[in-house]
């Protein structure tokens, strides 16, 4: 049945095509009488390229008229950097259909790009021709990193904002990560049979140090926690999270994949030190205290995203010796919520852009976290946010006081704050806030746009836990792409997909033309004694190398 199948499979393709041609609209030549081309079968992204599926077979070509077959010979011609494909395919013409068929032997390359070329010279049998010679481009899809039949290292993996919590987080309900930690582990394994993984970058927020009810202390000696040190290692000796920190041992220790590490705002008083003490020789890219950012080539560029995000870079010039910013305090309050077990009714965190004030933000963000729990506001002026000595804050603060600590300076000292971040394009304080609401304006801003930074192909973030692959400007001569690797939080606590990820294949490892960014979600199989999990791909998108 197969063998009759692919006998007849150019037979049914022109069957589809011709269905496809005369249920939708009659071709016909262009108003000057010339011959013109188009691709039924295959998409044009952004008015640029066709999108081809890296495992096609035949690239199917519908002619405006029926082609004069004696003109075809060197008229057309199908080719990749290395020059002509002419000897891989057959060319087969049916009427107005032209097939170019590809021997059994040979396969297109994922994320790559193809030229077909057409000339003015291949005629129809009325003797008309295209206007001019067309170059049309073709780029073939990404392939996701896979177990089997890669002989080298090209794949970086890009995972974020994972928010493990220690035991007392776990069994007091209040963190984001629990029922996703079955997938990552297994997540893992599949990355560490994936030969064609080179790298795997964490963007952040693998710990979370912020998410404690404000009625209990951060720091704790009945838990044997004293500092900030002892609270992420026992996140790491956490049973919900140990085996996963084996998993990530095992990496550094087995030198197959580098294991990379780019602190996030939940985790910004994590250190070098502290954390090569829980995954001895994990590559650390940290830079300013509290942020970091790591380039694999020229050309593309990934961070948290918090370094644009007022309310949760680090705030080191409000109180000398302390750089947490008010969405700690926030956070608190937010766990509080999670700790009561009332029903999370998540909202917008802003629904107009109305105001960006530090008030205003302050305000909104303080009554929504009250609004999705439905709980009551508490005492603003009592002292009841238990510090325990985190980030060199012994004494307990109230809400208010916490606000007013901000509030008399931070916007003043913004250009300044900005400044010590490492900030590429200062930025105001009401497209800063902004940034805590939606960041996929900050790249465009900061790497983009800007002559005066150096220009990055691909920014990647995490941070707004938002999975996304978006292209600037949006249209045939974008310049840029931003992706963001959302996150792997509990479903419940997040409004868009978890379980995600991002595969970056740079050109100058692969040997493409291109730059290949994907976005995949990692998800369960139902069925079955054990629990699988597949690769779901989101989007895709390319740019070319320099």
């Amino acid at each position: 049945m197969k063998k009759y199948f692919k006998k007849f499979l150019p037979f049914f393709i022109i069957i589809f095509i011709t269905i496809f041609l005369f249920s939708s609209c009659t071709e016909t030549a262009g108003p000057d009488g010339s011959l013109s081309v188009s691709f039924p079968l295959l998409h044009k992204k952004h008015d640029l390229y066709y999108h081809l599926d890296h495992t096609a077979r035949s690239i199917e070509m519908l002619f405006t008229e029926e082609i004069d077959e004696t003109t075809v010979a060197n008229n057309i011609d199908f080719s990749d950097i290395t020059g002509s494909l002419n000897s891989h395919y057959d060319v087969e013409v049916y009427g107005k259909i032209i097939t170019l068929q590809f021997h059994t032997e040979f396969f297109l390359n994922d994320g790559w790009k193809y030229i077909l070329t057409i000339s003015t010279e291949l005629k129809s049998t009325d003797g008309n021709c295209l206007k001019k010679t067309e170059n049309i481009e073709f780029r073939t899809t990404g392939k996701p990193i896979a177990n089997i039949g890669s002989l080298q290292r090209t794949s970086i993996v890009c995972i974020s904002d994972i928010h493990m919590g220690d035991e007392r987080a776990v069994s007091g309900n209040y963190c984001w990560f629990n029922k996703n930690a079955d997938a990552l582990e297994n997540f893992l394994d599949y990355v560490m049979s994936c030969p064609d993984v080179k790298q795997l970058v964490i963007l952040g927020d693998l710990f979370d140090e912020w998410l404690v009810p404000y009625d209990v202390s951060p720091f704790d000696s009945t838990v044997n926690i004293h500092n900030s040190e002892e609270y992420f290692h026992s996140i790491a000796n956490c049973s919900t999270n140990l085996e996963i920190f084996n998993k990530f041992r095992t990496i550094v220790n087995e030198g197959e994949i580098e294991l990379i590490y780019v602190p996030g705002n939940h985790d910004m008083l994590l250190t070098h030190e502290i954390l090569d003490g829980i995954i001895p020789n994990i590559t650390w890219m940290g830079d300013v205290p509290g942020l970091g950012q790591y380039s694999p080539v020229d050309g593309i560029i990934m961070e948290h995203g918090h370094r644009y995000d007022l309310f949760n870079c680090p705030q080191s010039l409000i109180n000398p010796s302390h750089k947490l910013p008010p969405g700690y305090f926030i956070a608190r309050l937010y766990a509080t919520g999670m700790a009561s077990q009332a029903a999370y009714n998540p909202q917008k965190f802003i629904n107009e852009k109305e105001s960006f004030e530090f008030f205003t933000g302050w305000t909104l963000a303080f009554l929504t976290v009250l609004s999705d729990f439905n709980m009551d506001c508490p005492p603003l002026y009592d002292e009841i946010i238990k510090m325990g000595g985190i980030d060199s804050y012994f004494d307990p603060l109230s809400f208010n006081g916490a606000y007013e600590m901000y509030a008399d300076s931070i916007e003043t000292l913004w250009q300044q704050t900005q400044a010590v971040n490492e900030v590429p394009v200062p930025i105001s304080t009401a497209i800063a806030i902004w940034n805590g609401v939606d960041l996929s304006g900050a790249p465009i801003i900061e790497y983009m746009t800007n002559p005066s930074t150096k220009p990055y192909k691909i920014i990647a973030f995490g941070h707004s836990h938002y999975p996304h692959i978006m292209v600037y400007p949006n249209k045939y001569s974008y310049t840029s792409i931003y992706a963001n690797s959302g996150s792997w939080i509990d479903e419940e606590y997040c409004t868009h997909d978890v379980r995600t990820f991002l595969i970056i294949n740079p050109g100058e490892w692969t040997g493409s033309e291109l730059d290949i960014v994907m976005l995949y979600r990692f998800d369960p199989v139902t069925g079955g004694s054990k629990t699988e999990y597949k690769l779901v791909p989101l989007a895709e998108e390319s740019i070319e190398v320099d």
